[in-house]
């Protein structure tokens, strides 16, 4: 009898135990979006990203956004750059972060056909890498981050950047 008694209470701890670790990771913001000036993103983005792993004070989120440096071309016709950033990002610590990433920019830019001297589209990747501060709750809320972001534009030139963003973790 003692010993059903023991296995009993040993399934119930193990029951316990699951139902706890799966309301822990339920309570953890998995989605965020922020609005980011500077950055990998040109002089502006919106962005989205997700976590992709989790393990104590460890995050990595994957992150894509879309971005723009001028509206119109130098036609003055509304022609938009966009830049698209697509970056993993590591984030260390609990609501306090240290943030270290590396991705692309895809850039889809207007250029002017030598031609015939008309709008023309040109689509190029960049390097980019960030380097930062985040403040994030892992409930959700409030998102800071300031970050250095450097670029390698064509794979050729190194250019400092930074970012400030400002967003929602949900």
């Amino acid at each position: 009898m003692e010993i059903r008694i023991f296995y009993i209470v040993i399934l119930l701890l193990f029951i316990n135990c699951e139902a706890k670790s799966q309301l822990d990771t339920n309570n953890i913001s998995k989605n965020g979006m922020y609005l980011e000036i500077g950055g990998v993103g040109s002089y502006g983005s919106l962005n989205y990203e997700r976590v992709i792993f989790l393990k104590a004070k460890t995050k990595i989120v994957g992150r894509i956004g879309v971005g723009t440096y001028s509206l119109t071309d130098y036609t003055s016709s509304f022609n938009p750059d966009i830049f698209i950033p697509i970056t993993i990002n590591g984030l260390l610590g609990k609501n306090h972060k240290i943030e270290l990433g590396v991705g692309q920019t895809v850039s889809n830019t207007i250029q002017a056909n030598h031609s015939n001297w008309k709008p023309e589209r040109e689509t190029n990747l960049h390097a980019n890498f960030t380097i930062g501060y985040r403040y994030q709750k892992d409930k959700g809320g409030f998102i800071f981050r300031c970050s250095y972001t450097p670029v390698i534009e064509f794979y050729k030139y190194y250019r400092h950047w930074a970012g400030v963003s400002i967003g929602y973790a949900f």
